[in-house]
């Protein structure tokens, strides 16, 4: 079962007879056991006698638990999903009768730092935990890191919360040749979105589970028309987990520059020095903003870009970013046969290192 974050995950007490409930909130990163004791414990009388229900929101205590401070790296190999970027969570229900607390049930989850849409309505769950959007998707191809700016164009991961016997498919889409991985049981792990041998003509990848029914499918395809150098960017989509994308179009870099003015006081009235001025400024510092196009894309592209502009961490080239851009028309190819996106970003950091 799992919980995404940033929207209210609601644990229900409602049993006959109860006075009350508590609610005991066991939080954990990795693989191990959970802790002895709680992180919280919530409690909560019942309103009335004719309404004994309680309620208690924990996705906010979840959230402290998760964090991005490593990015998405493209190895060669199916890794363990990073993990701080999950949390294990088991939820112990109390009812309180005659002045003591029975024991309920208790409930293990994995987490996620990814949120439903209001259309999802409330604990919204995927059916399998694959968390990436089937669809088609573009990739630069280029194997090689350009060792200027340490980039790697290489084509990302899925996150994928694996089964018993699940397996990952990749179907060459020139040739027709397929690969299956066997991925480890019940483990999060990252999964190539592209086959190495096959990032020169792009692959289906199909997620199986143990009878080899079909679980999740996408295409990546190869965008090899690039007029300008692609931008990298990843971003945490809505089920919590990197999502890598690529800026193919025109780029336009700028700074803009922040600073104290003050008059100055001459060193000397009767006979000032020209070269003194003045004014001066102190604490002068500037911010970098990069303005990226899609190029042409799909109309299908819309539901990736609603989830990165609710996206609460962006790496452009590798680096912090804050997406600038607040309002877009999600276009139709009815209402305009070639799509176009313009994005700006903001690098989030200042150019003059101040950071203390």
């Amino acid at each position: 079962m799992s919980i995404f974050a940033r929207s209210p995950y609601i644990i229900e007490i409602s049993e006959s007879g109860q006075e009350g409930s508590k609610l005991e909130l066991f939080i954990w990163n990795g693989t191990g056991a959970a802790p002895a004791n709680p992180q919280y414990v919530f409690t909560k009388l019942i309103p009335a006698t004719n309404n004994i229900k309680t309620f208690y929101n924990i996705s906010p205590y979840i959230r402290e638990y998760i964090t991005w401070n490593v990015r998405q790296t493209p190895y060669n190999i199916f890794s363990a999903s990073q993990n701080t970027q999950f949390a294990n969570v088991k939820v112990k229900r109390y009812k309180l009768d005659e002045g003591s607390y029975t024991l309920l049930d208790e409930t293990t989850y994995k987490a996620f730092d990814g949120f439903g849409y209001y259309e999802d309505e409330y604990n919204y769950e995927l059916a399998y935990d694959i968390l990436h959007d089937e669809g088609t998707y573009l990739y630069a191809y280029d194997y090689n890191e350009d060792p200027s700016t340490n980039i790697d164009y290489r084509a990302g991961f899925i996150m994928v919360q694996t089964g018993t016997s699940f397996k990952a498919k990749y179907t060459n889409l020139v040739t027709g040749a397929t690969q299956t991985q066997g991925l480890p049981n019940n483990s999060l792990r990252d999964v190539l979105r592209v086959y190495t041998a096959y990032y020169a003509d792009g692959n289906k990848l199909e997620i199986l589970d143990t009878s080899d029914a079909v679980l999740w499918t996408a295409y990546f395809k190869p965008y090899l028309n690039c007029r300008y150098e692609p931008v990298v960017c990843d971003f945490v989509n809505r089920y919590g987990c990197w999502q890598r994308t690529y800026f193919y179009g025109t780029i336009n870099n700028s700074i803009s520059i922040e600073n104290t003015e003050y008059n100055l006081m001459q060193s000397d009235y009767a006979n000032y020095n020209t070269l003194e001025g003045q004014r001066k400024v102190f604490n002068a510092n500037g911010k970098k903003t990069i303005k990226v196009n899609t190029d042409w894309v799909s109309e299908s592209y819309n539901e990736l870009l609603k989830q990165l502009m609710l996206s609460e961490k962006i790496l452009i080239n590798n680096y912090p970013a804050i997406l600038n851009t607040k309002q877009t028309e999600l276009f139709k190819h009815i209402n305009q046969k070639l799509i176009n996106y313009q994005l700006e970003f903001n690098f989030a950091y200042d150019l003059i290192n101040n950071v203390i």
